[in-house]
């Protein structure tokens, strides 16, 4: 195995198990014994997996062939990862600090006060959240169309992706600047990680594939 080929082993195993933890990363925080600093230390180490995860999906693809979807994938889901740090780190200092405030402020108008000034200062982050929507989904079709073309995936199941990516932005995009659940629609982040979670079994299992090489043209 030439110097390329182990960078790019080690890329698409390293893909594997950030993205298997991602998924936890992201599951457990919604847990209700899941609470403290572990609850934010897992939130926020979300975004970052996701950047890694992103960088590994695309060399995957690349092996087998590469193209401006796979490209523009790797780009949206990239931004998806900053997007959610952006808006984790931003959610996480704003809900601590204006707890403690709120906390040891008199009860009556100036706790009152604190809960007018949360809620005034609460669209930034919703507006982070809905920038990590329109990334992820886009990503998610993106990369629903790579997984169509790769001879070692279902194409039913990239098209599923394809859904799943589209349906997403459309939910969050009739509910914003709100969140779909607060909206009294179904929240679309479920469907999102069962399908990357299937798609990363499906990445594990064929980590080591290689097509076949072109038979060499007569001189």
């Amino acid at each position: 195995m030439n110097t390329e080929s182990r960078l790019t082993q080690n890329w698409i195993d390293l893909g594997i198990v950030t993205g298997f933890v991602g998924f936890f990363a992201y599951a457990l925080p919604q847990m209700p014994f899941v609470r403290g600093r572990l609850h934010d230390l897992l939130f926020m180490g979300f975004g970052p997996l996701v950047c890694i995860a992103a960088i590994a999906w695309y060399v995957f693809f690349r092996r087998h062939a590469d193209s401006v979807s796979n490209q523009l994938a790797h780009v949206f889901l990239f931004q998806a990862g900053l997007a959610f740090t952006f808006m984790s780190t931003m959610q996480m200092s704003i809900l601590s600090l204006l707890r403690q405030y709120y906390r040891s402020a008199a009860e009556g108008a100036e706790q009152e006060l604190w809960q007018k000034i949360f809620r005034g200062v609460s669209p930034t982050q919703l507006g982070l959240d809905f920038a990590f929507d329109i990334f992820v989904s886009v990503g998610t079709v993106l990369l629903g169309v790579q997984v169509m073309r790769h001879p070692r995936f279902w194409r039913w199941f990239g098209a599923l992706g394809m859904l799943i990516g589209a349906a997403g932005l459309t939910v969050n995009f009739i509910t914003f600047p709100e969140n779909s659940v607060e909206s009294g629609l179904v929240d679309p982040g479920p469907f999102f990680g069962i399908w990357m979670g299937l798609a990363l079994v499906r990445m594990w299992r064929c980590r080591t594939w290689r097509p076949d090489p072109e038979p060499a043209t007569p001189a």
